[in-house]
């Protein structure tokens, strides 16, 4: 298998001597270098060309496999490229001429030019030119992707790809690219991106893109209305890129416009909607925290008929618990409220800011809903805060209730643990 990349290192070791035809080059050393050795195994195993001539020290050698010998005083052969593409060429001009494959968008993966030492793998900096040359590809590769069909019948090296208007009013019209780099167009870097989100392989991601295709085709048809070589057609596109994109974005925007202000007041109604779902389940579940703090309040009447202190603790344990339980509950759904307000706000936020271009039915829509959904934000919030404050009335309430009943017993049990935590300090300063 060829190399060019091995070729490239071969030559350089070589010190690049000049091509004496299209195809080959001869090399004359005069004195021994060790270098020698290694430039020819690696030369040979390029396979890109052969040995036509060696004489070593005035002798010719006939062996396709000869060894350098380990001395030497002269060192001279002549060496042919082969045919086909072996990815060596002579210069730019030279691949733009006989590698058919560039017409298709396709560059070869190894690639050495002579003339001006350039390597398409390993070396430190990259060739403009050179990528230059693989953006064009790109695009070649793009446009035929968008195509309708490719037009192969002229000639082997000659590839059109045809573009039709899709119009049932004015009939379908028909434009032809021929793809074809010079090297004028190398100085050219073509961003094939929009035409990438394009390809037919996106048709799962972007369900609008059939249309979008078809607007890009009919683009390309009304930016060549006026010119007729198929040739000419692609050079222009080349050099006049950008200004090419700048239609193709205005058409696609004139389409988009057609029923943009509809679309927008559909996503303001089902915005508005989901948002008042989400605040409608939320107050339903307020609605049942409320219920159950006059039900926390039955505790207090338990808690007078205790029978002893006891009894009357573990009755404020469990309305303590209780509050605790619903304050913590109210929390969670006040951090629910939150997200439901930025979502709220993250779901208007671009409407809002295009508010200005939208028509006027559509504006006082847009406003009447962010208006009712602050409102009921609003007030939502105050209930919140407010019943997370009512939760603890029960609590607070019996343990008041708890500590009137008992206020002997329970100075009395304080003076004891104040007694025996005395002792204890006492006990502990003596050790």
């Amino acid at each position: 298998m060829t190399s060019s990349v091995l070729f490239a290192t071969a030559y350089r070791l070589l010190g690049r001597p000049k091509l004496q035809t299209r195809s080959s080059f001869s090399f004359r050393a005069d004195s021994y270098s060790q270098e020698l050795a290694p430039a020819i195994a690696t030369l040979r195993a390029s396979q890109v060309g052969r040995f036509d001539e060696i004489l070593v020290d005035g002798k010719e050698i006939q062996s396709v496999d000869f060894e350098v010998p380990d001395k030497w005083s002269t060192f001279e052969f002549v060496y042919k490229l082969g045919g086909g593409e072996i990815g060596v060429y002579k210069n730019f001009q030279q691949l733009l001429i006989e590698c058919k494959a560039i017409v298709r968008g396709v560059v070869p993966k190894e690639l050495y030019l002579i003339d001006e030492d350039i390597c398409s793998q390993g070396d430190a900096v990259s060739d403009p030119r050179l990528d230059n040359l693989k953006s064009l590809c790109d695009l070649i590769v793009c446009l035929a992707d968008l195509a309708h069909y490719h037009d192969e019948k002229l000639r082997g090296e000659e590839y059109r790809l045809i573009f039709v208007e899709e119009d049932g009013v004015r009939g379908a019209k028909t434009i032809a690219l021929q793809p074809n780099i010079d090297l004028e167009l190398l100085q050219y870097n073509v961003s094939s991106l929009l035409l990438g989100a394009l390809l037919e392989s996106n048709f799962e991601k972007n369900p609008h893109i059939v249309k979008e295709r078809s607007i890009f085709r009919a683009s390309l048809v009304e930016f060549f209305a006026e010119v007729s070589d198929s040739r000419e057609r692609f050079k222009l596109l080349v050099v006049n890129w950008k200004e090419f994109l700048r239609l193709y974005n205005n058409n696609l925007d004139t389409y988009l416009s057609g029923f943009s202000f509809h679309k927008a007041k559909q996503e303001v109604g089902t915005a508005e909607l989901s948002i008042a779902d989400q605040l409608s389940k939320l107050i339903s579940d307020i609605s049942g925290k409320i219920l159950s703090i006059p039900i926390s309040l039955v505790v207090l009447v338990a808690i007078a008929k205790a029978e002893n202190g006891f009894e009357s603790a573990i009755l404020v344990l469990g309305v303590a618990i209780t509050s605790f339980i619903m304050a913590e509950t109210i929390a969670a759904q006040k951090l629910q409220y939150n997200r439901i307000s930025h979502s709220r706000r993250l779901l208007f936020s671009a409407h809002e800011k295009k508010i200005e271009i939208y028509p006027d039915d559509l504006k006082e829509y847009l406003r009447s809903a962010v208006r009712g959904l602050a409102r009921n934000e609003k007030m939502l919030g105050r209930s919140l805060v407010a019943l997370r404050c009512l939760v603890w009335i029960p609590a607070v309430s019996a343990a008041a209730l708890h500590g009137f009943i008992y206020k002997v017993e329970l100075v009395d049990g304080w003076g004891k643990i104040t007694s025996m935590a005395g002792s204890l300090l006492s006990a502990l300063r003596c050790c």
